[in-house]
């Protein structure tokens, strides 16, 4: 029977599926020297089964060609050569890519196994044109040389790094494929609404959302929401806070009182009249308690619904007391008729006979003559002294 094995590159998402060889003992977690359509690489060994995986296809040009041993002593030390000169190939491209001035960030340099290619993987907010630096290069390495532009999430999954909870992060550890994710989980898991709490080291949402969403959504709509009335007993209490993993409820009571219970005990069943899901907390040895309490209060404060306007009681038309009448209005007076246009004309021909009405201002009433005005001017001035 042929055992299969599934093979990573480097630290490539892609996970390469290949036949045994028969001669060949190989287990997981193992590096192994193979070759690819690309060159010679050491690629990690993560899994092996005794059959044939579902769903992988036949390829007539498969792209590792052939797994030629399990990596020994002598390969591990060309191994450790290998990382001192790919340390040696970044600071070389970053300080040429400082010298011609790319908006481009350089993040990690790899030889293949046999030194046939080197990868440079660099991040850009655009697109850069780096023809010249590529034949700066290529002086340099005297090697086929190749540039990969990756995003935020494939930066951290290259580097590696710590997350949030203190291990390393999910993409850099197992993950083979990213999975898309959305603040709808964060809401379905009661998590805080902060981006910087919900962020990983990228600055993308956490990864672990979409792992975990899941296991919580197995849950949605068997427990009360947050907020949600709840009868214990003979009293009612609001849901606080509800722990899926310890499997506890936090319910507070009008008095300010908290208290724990297990999710265990919480039951819950839909009115047939309102359709509304009632929910109480199960005692043992008791039946179940009065739940049209509930049902007093459909729209209960705090849950973000406003009260319709036909909700209310009716107006009432009588109430019983007599009311004092208005005072009629007092009709307005009747305006007289308007003359007709020839008779409003009249005084506007007298105006044009007599000439434009001369309005006395402080400026005209300064400069007037004191002689009257219809006497005829002598002609003479003030200060003419012949006669004398």
């Amino acid at each position: 029977m042929n055992q299969y094995i599934a093979l990573r590159l480097r630290k490539l998402p892609t996970v390469y599926w290949t036949p045994r060889p028969e001669a060949m003992n190989i287990e997981a977690t193992q590096d192994v020297v193979v070759t690819t359509q690309h060159g010679c690489e050491i690629g990690r060994v993560l899994q092996v089964v005794d059959t044939r995986p579902a769903g992988l296809k036949a390829e007539s040009d498969p792209f590792i060609i052939e797994i030629q041993r399990v990596v020994d002593a002598e390969d591990r030390a060309r191994i450790c050569d290998l990382r001192k000169r790919e340390k040696e190939a970044f600071l070389q491209a970053r300080d040429k890519i400082q010298h011609h001035q790319l908006p481009m960030k350089l993040l990690k340099a790899e030889y293949l196994y046999d030194f046939s290619r080197l990868i440079l993987y660099f991040k850009s907010d655009n697109k850069v044109d780096f023809r010249d630096l590529l034949k700066s290069l290529a002086g340099i390495f005297k090697t086929r040389i190749e540039l990969r532009q990756i995003g935020v999430r494939d930066e951290t999954k290259l580097l590696g790094g710590i997350g949030c909870c203190g291990k390393e992060v999910c993409c850099a550890q197992f993950m083979s494929t990213f999975y898309p994710v959305s603040t709808k989980m964060a809401k379905e898991q009661n998590l805080s609404l902060n981006p910087a709490k919900l962020s990983g080291i990228c600055g993308r949402l956490l990864c672990c959302l979409a792992h975990e969403h899941e296991y919580y959504a197995s849950f949605h709509g068997k427990f009360p929401k947050i907020t949600a009335e709840v009868v214990v007993g003979a009293e009612t209490g609001r849901v606080m806070d509800i722990n899926y993993i310890t499997r506890k409820i936090l319910i507070s009571f009008i008095d300010r009182r908290k208290v724990t219970y297990d999710l265990d005990k919480v039951c819950g069943r839909k009115d047939a009249t309102t359709g509304r899901n009632l929910w109480w907390v199960s005692i043992p040895g008791a039946e179940e308690p009065d739940l049209s309490i509930l049902l007093k209060n459909l729209n209960p404060p705090g849950t973000g619904k406003k009260k319709k306007k036909g909700d209310g009681p009716p107006r009432r038309e009588d109430d019983g007391q007599e009311r004092p009448e208005r005072p009629e209005r007092p009709e307005r007076p009747e305006r007289s008729e308007r003359p007709e246009r020839s008779e409003r004309s009249e005084p506007s021909e007298r105006r044009r006979e007599k000439g434009p009405r001369h309005q006395a201002t402080p400026e005209n009433r300064a400069v007037e003559p004191s002689t009257p005005a219809d006497e005829p001017d002598s002609g003479a001035d003030d200060n003419d002294f012949s006669d004398m």
